[in-house]
């Protein structure tokens, strides 16, 4: 197969000089530097692991999510998805291994010969993986059971330009949103005049805060938000709260620790995390 491609490209070269050659150059790039996603085995350990790989010479890629889906084709069969998201500044520009850390039920379905009294529904099984970059661009790649298993039999060996991430867990949010906690987004309002600015709000609160001796110099929220909004109650001006999850408002304002802090003592799953720094003594 190799030495036909060869002769084709050969034969393409002669016939149509430079601009064949660019042609060439790179289905070749495509064919054997392009984006590439597999299963594999790694010594010492269970999980089953996702193979990222590309030409990073080639191709400028920061992958950031990596989806995996599996179906089984059949009436009853079963359906899992899961999805597993870098934070930005984390985000893979050179070829990597990422340890799935999947729950029982979910290994099952790489090993076992197919859900229990269901015809055909091994052979008709199939894993997707789903490779997403910064840009929202995504790279799907389909393989049937059988060629999993396959895959996952034989050890593998890193390579040295291969990333290996730590084990990491699915995702707790939904794997359709494109809303990722940890980006800031401005909320934007009509006001009077027609222009824009960013909204903000006070808290309707029942009663005054007891004060605090520490000013909030930093706002986060880690995953796991169940959008209950609680914390947009307590702080409208520094939470935004959306159909999958919470937001920091960009530029919130952070002047009023008591509120920030009585959201995050109010949130049901802590999730919302703060940094201070103790307030200045007055002489």
């Amino acid at each position: 197969m190799g030495n036909l491609l060869l002769s084709i490209i050969v034969v393409f070269l002669i016939l149509g000089g430079p601009l064949t050659l660019f042609a060439a150059i790179k289905i070749s790039n495509i064919l054997f530097g392009g984006l590439k996603a597999r299963f594999v085995k790694v010594e010492g350990s269970d999980l089953p692991h996702v193979l990222v790989k590309w030409d990073q010479e080639s191709y400028s890629i920061n992958i950031c999510r990596v989806k995996v889906e599996f179906d089984e084709m059949v009436k009853g069969g079963r359906s899992k998805v899961f999805s597993f998201t870098l934070e930005d500044k984390k985000a893979k520009a050179k070829s990597f291994l990422l340890p799935m850390k999947l729950e029982a039920e979910a290994l099952a379905c790489f090993t076992d010969q197919g859900a229990e009294g269901l015809r055909n529904a091994y052979s008709k099984s199939y894993f997707i993986i789903e490779c997403e970059t910064v840009d929202g661009e995504a790279q799907i790649f389909k393989l049937r059971k059988a060629a999993v298993q396959k895959q996952l039999a034989e050890l593998f060996t890193v390579p040295k330009e291969v990333d290996t991430l730590p084990e990491t867990e699915p995702d707790k949010w939904s794997v359709l949103t494109r809303v990722f906690p940890w980006r800031k987004v401005v909320a934007v309002e009509e006001v009077e005049g027609g222009e824009e600015s960013a909204a903000t709000g006070a808290k309707k609160e029942d009663g005054p805060r007891a004060p605090v001796d520490f000013k909030v110099t930093k706002v986060w929220i880690e995953p796991g938000c169940i959008v209950c909004d609680a914390c947009e109650n307590e702080a409208p001006a520094v939470f935004w709260v959306q159909e999958d999850t919470c937001i920091v408002r960009d530029n919130a304002p952070l002047d009023d620790a008591a509120a920030i802090k009585a959201a995050a003592d109010g949130c049901p799953v802590d999730v919302i995390k703060f940094d201070t720094v103790p307030l200045a003594k007055q002489a």
